[in-house]
């Protein structure tokens, strides 16, 4: 956080649209001189010359029309203020405009956050933690933004400065257990249902769904698209793709489909090999080699199933 710079800048920090309250953020060295000049008290008292971190003001902008704002203090050095007011569009619009023309800069709240967060890795923290969508990835986004991976690299840099590399390789080595976990902070782990037709995959992300997010039909072929879902599981984002069934066709649209299959599967972390128990075991294709591949045995409830009909470090259910 720096106000050495001549900026001022002025941020909504509220989504775009309609709402009952808005939230807008001046910050830099001319903040409190833009409000101090426009913003009208509703009170004879006036503004003080230096506000207060945590006062609070009611009163309005500009020439005093409108709706009432809440103005308050979050920090004086550097200058940090928040401004209340109606959450309407156009209300909100008019107000950036007023305050641009006063001599603010506007930014979206990403740079903003960057602007007015002192360390780098807690502001990084702080953007991707609005785009978490469940509780695991949040809870280690706000460790983060609260300066856990700033104590891991000075410890780190700790160790380098004293020549120690073994505990520094050792610190290395544990964090890039959990590198992998990087990339799906705040992008869904991709989960594919794979295999060849009539193999129960539709039934199987239907039943992952809660719905019927899949047509299933006993016809060969009647998935042709990839269809995603959406969901959680134990406090992590996932995202299953139903796809067509593998065969050797003629048919033009389902060949297409098939493709889009394999090119959904070349994004995926995790591929359910998905097989009916009452057909020949079929192993996944070759170019499926470079992914991480759970064999899927379905239908285990028809009379033809046999326990020993179920590959190695597969798992048997009935969708």
């Amino acid at each position: 956080m720096d106000d050495t710079h001549c900026e001022t800048y002025l941020a909504r920090l509220t989504p775009p649209g309609k709402s009952a309250i808005a939230t807008l953020s001046l910050f830099g060295p001319r903040a409190w001189e833009i409000i101090f000049k426009v913003f009208k008290p509703r009170t004879k008292k006036p503004l003080p010359i230096l506000p207060a971190p945590g006062s609070v003001f009611l009163g309005r902008l500009g020439l005093g029309h409108g709706d009432e704002v809440v103005l308050s203090c979050k920090n004086n050095s550097p200058m940090l203020l928040e401004i209340h007011p109606h959450g309407g569009t156009q209300v909100v619009s008019m107000l950036l405009e007023f305050l641009q023309a006063e001599g603010a800069t506007l930014c979206n709240w990403q740079d903003f956050i960057t602007h007015t967060t002192a360390d780098p890795l807690q502001a990084m923290a702080l953007v991707l933690l609005n785009q978490a969508t469940t509780s695991e990835p949040t809870k280690i986004l706000l460790d983060q933004f609260q300066g856990a991976f700033r104590l891991w690299l000075d410890s780190f840099l700790g160790f380098i400065n004293q020549g120690d590399s073994r505990n520094a390789t050792a610190m290395l080595s544990d964090i890039g257990r959990y590198s992998y976990l990087s990339g799906r902070l705040v992008e869904p782990w991709k989960v594919v249902l794979a295999g060849p037709t009539n193999a129960g995959k539709s039934s199987l992300m239907n039943i992952l769904a809660g719905y019927q997010r899949s047509i299933v039909s006993e016809i060969p072929g009647t998935t042709r698209d990839v269809l995603w879902l959406e969901t959680a599981i134990e406090g992590w984002p996932v995202s299953f793709a139903d796809t067509a069934g593998l065969r050797t066709t003629s048919d033009p649209l389902e060949n297409a489909g098939m493709l889009m299959g394999t090119n959904a599967t070349e994004q995926a972390d995790l591929v359910l090999w998905v097989q009916d128990c009452s057909s020949p075991v079929i192993p996944a294709p070759i170019l499926f080699n470079n992914k991480k591949i759970l064999g899927v045995t379905n239908k285990i409830d028809l009379d033809v199933f046999q326990a020993d009909s179920i590959p190695q470090g597969s798992i048997g259910i009935s969708a």
